[in-house]
């Protein structure tokens, strides 16, 4: 009996060590494993982190991390939470509600997340298609128009955006697609109109506008000051010339930076390692992703941030004297 017991026993240990060990990536295999939550497949978020994940598997000891598509923000603050996430490409606003517990997080236990370092911005794309009647965001009214997943940070900025003019979506028929959903719903005439935040120039509507006449709906010099003083986590932007096929203006724009955060309790040494070899060390490798990126600089990075800095990569931002 006693033999029996011990063998139940050691069985039972076994299988409870097997959970553990699948289940904890800081000791699966001998490589921490780390996932990176980026956006949709169209968009320039989704290389950006196929490149951070490359740039860690090479100059990170030890460490094994991959990319993923999501639904952006709102998500990936959710998958980070849920410990299901490692790293979440996130806009400042949403991070700023999410950290505060206010907004559109308003009632909520406020977000244990914190930040490593900003990216290149993401301009509010408004496109129509050229033989529809919208001229301006006014013109939006009562048609099939697209905004982004419901509850991503792309939908809760359109919405801000929207509510400035006094519409809403009841005052229009509205979708909650993807980027390549909506270049889709645009071509095959099931969209008006599309709205999204994404970086410039985006691979779904390039590819759109190449063989679809399409028309770029600008912000308007006199709403752009009223909302940059109401939402000072956006900025002005240009959406310039020939970045789409057969647009041929300029297009002012909104934008805002792009955050990598984490929670609060990742190590400070993997932190401080990952933006160290990203932000300096191998800048020049994360140029490469997308065209948005050529314009990065160290001192870039560390600019943006709209939620307190994870410990470690407060460590490196004071090191290289971006940070007090």
């Amino acid at each position: 009996m006693g033999k029996k017991i011990a063998s139940q026993m050691i069985i039972s240990l076994f299988m409870v060590c097997l959970l553990f060990v699948g289940n904890n990536p800081a000791i699966a295999g001998d490589k921490v494993l780390l996932s990176i939550a980026t956006a949709s497949t169209g968009g320039s978020w989704y290389p950006a982190g196929g490149a951070i994940a490359s740039i860690i598997n090479k100059y990170v000891p030890g460490v094994e991390a991959s990319a993923h598509p999501s639904a952006a923000s709102r998500e990936n603050i959710r998958l980070i939470e849920k410990k299901k996430t490692d790293l979440g490409m996130v806009m400042p606003d949403v991070a700023y509600f999410a950290q505060t517990g206010t907004d559109i997080y308003k009632g909520k236990t406020p977000s244990k997340i914190t930040g490593l370092f900003s990216f290149w911005g993401i301009d509010l794309l408004i496109i129509a298609r050229a033989n529809s009647d919208i001229y301006k965001i006014e013109d939006l009214r009562g048609k099939k128009v697209g905004f982004g997943p419901p509850g991503s940070g792309s939908e809760a900025m359109s919405k801000r955006i929207l509510g400035e003019y006094g519409i809403t979506y009841k005052d229009l028929k509205a979708q909650f697609l993807s980027a390549p959903e909506q270049a889709r719903a645009l071509k095959d005439n099931s969209l008006d109109a599309a709205m999204y935040t994404i970086g410039t120039p985006a691979a779904a509507f390039v590819d759109l506008c190449t063989l679809n006449k399409c028309r770029l709906i600008p912000i308007e010099k006199q709403m752009m000051g009223k909302l940059l003083k109401k939402y000072p986590y956006y900025s002005a932007s240009v959406i310039p010339a020939n970045a789409y096929p057969q647009i041929t203006t300029d297009t002012p724009a909104l934008k805002w930076l792009g955050l990598i955060v984490v929670s609060e309790d990742m190590d400070t040494d993997l932190a401080y390692n990952i933006v160290k070899n990203i932000s300096k060390d191998h800048l020049d490798e994360f140029k490469q992703c997308h065209a948005k990126a050529n314009g990065l600089t160290t001192e870039g990075m560390s600019k943006g941030m709209s939620i307190p800095w994870h410990p470690g990569a407060a460590k490196f931002w004071k090191e290289v004297g971006l940070l007090k």
